[in-house]
């Protein structure tokens, strides 16, 4: 077994004063790809947070790439930032800045790469999304799913070490989907990044993924390979792949 780049033991966590996720524990290895499955009130949203560092737990302990990041100075997290690559369901595109200027923006600030190198690697993750043509335009000028292909872009532009996805189906037509699992499968070939997605719908992106996080209510239902989830004894878990 590879080693853990993210573990929750018995987190607990609260959004707005209400309790959201309780009691979850479960490991992420390196080189995995696994999905946070469940409805909208299923608390995986604040999962995904927690899981890159940008929630800190009410109760229980969460380690990211071996920091705690509730108890991490501010260099220790600027220096996990960088590692981790996040895709919020709202792409967060910086709306004055063109697309390709919002996907150099973390290259531009945290390296000292020469321009001519960031521009390459820019292009590079546009290409691989598949949005290079609309590098000149602005966020508001794309749609939704566009806008997170180049969200995905800025976020894969550094190379992290893990990459979370918010709502991974949001807003992609099939072409997007079809790209987007391509994608996926070459990361999970190659072992990196770690991915993380939330998923709320039956999808065939489920198949490419090492194992899905079972959610109901804010609490851990099952952890399982996507071939077994049909044998997990719960209402939800039934409900959701039976509809595929």
């Amino acid at each position: 077994m590879s080693e853990a780049v993210i573990t929750l033991d018995h987190v607990s966590a609260s959004e707005r004063d209400q309790t959201l996720v309780e009691d979850i524990s479960f490991t992420v290895h390196r080189g995995e790809a696994v999905a946070l499955v469940g409805s909208n009130a299923s608390g995986k949203g604040l999962v995904l947070r927690l899981c890159a560092g940008l929630e800190a737990p009410a109760s229980g302990t969460v380690r990211v790439l071996g920091a705690d990041p509730a108890r991490a100075t501010e260099e220790q997290l600027l220096g996990l930032r960088q590692q981790v690559g996040f895709v919020f369901a709202k792409p967060a595109l910086i709306s004055n800045m063109t697309v390709f200027n919002n996907v150099a923006l973390p290259l531009r600030y945290h390296t000292a790469l020469p321009e001519t190198e960031i521009q390459e690697r820019a292009l590079a993750r546009l290409t691989e999304c598949g949005v290079d043509a609309f590098r000149d335009r602005m966020p508001s000028d794309l749609t939704l799913g566009d806008a997170r292909q180049a969200a995905l872009a800025r976020a894969m532009v550094m190379d992290p070490d893990i990459l979370c996805v918010d709502e991974v189906l949001l807003g992609l037509d099939a072409d997007e989907l079809v790209r987007l699992r391509k994608i996926l499968e070459r990361y999970r070939k190659a072992g990196r990044p770690t991915i993380v997605a939330t998923v709320n719908a039956p999808t065939s992106l489920l198949r490419v993924m090492d194992r899905l996080v079972l959610l109901r209510d804010g609490r851990l239902v099952a952890t399982c390979p996507p071939a077994e989830a049909l044998q997990v004894v719960d209402p939800m878990v039934q409900d959701f792949f039976g509809s595929q």
